[in-house]
């Protein structure tokens, strides 16, 4: 498990990459616990960079998620349970959201 300043970023794009890799095609939402959100919000992604990801995928707190990357068909994939995926996706998460670049105080 991560423990760095970017760690809910790596925690975000590994439950992506994982539901990329089982479903073949990208999560429409992440169920991610409120503080992480406030942390990549807040601290992790700088404002321009957290409005673009918004446009491409919605961010559902709750208390009870690590972080699930789903669907609308019920497909998911749980980090919290699963962590890394076994296999690297043909395109990753930082790619698909344009590698955005973190903030530099982490």
């Amino acid at each position: 498990m991560p423990n760095g300043g970017d760690k809910n970023w790596i925690r975000l794009c590994a439950a992506i990459d994982g539901f990329r890799v089982r479903h073949q095609r990208w999560p429409t939402r992440v169920r991610i616990n409120p503080r992480s959100l406030a942390d990549l919000r807040d601290h992790v992604l700088p404002e321009e960079a957290f409005a673009r990801i918004q446009q491409q995928l919605s961010f559902v707190p709750n208390s009870d998620a690590g972080m699930v990357a789903e669907d609308d068909s019920g497909a998911q994939y749980d980090y919290g349970i699963e962590g890394f995926p076994p296999t690297r996706p043909d395109v990753d998460a930082r790619q698909w959201l344009g590698d955005p670049r973190l903030n530099p105080n982490l």
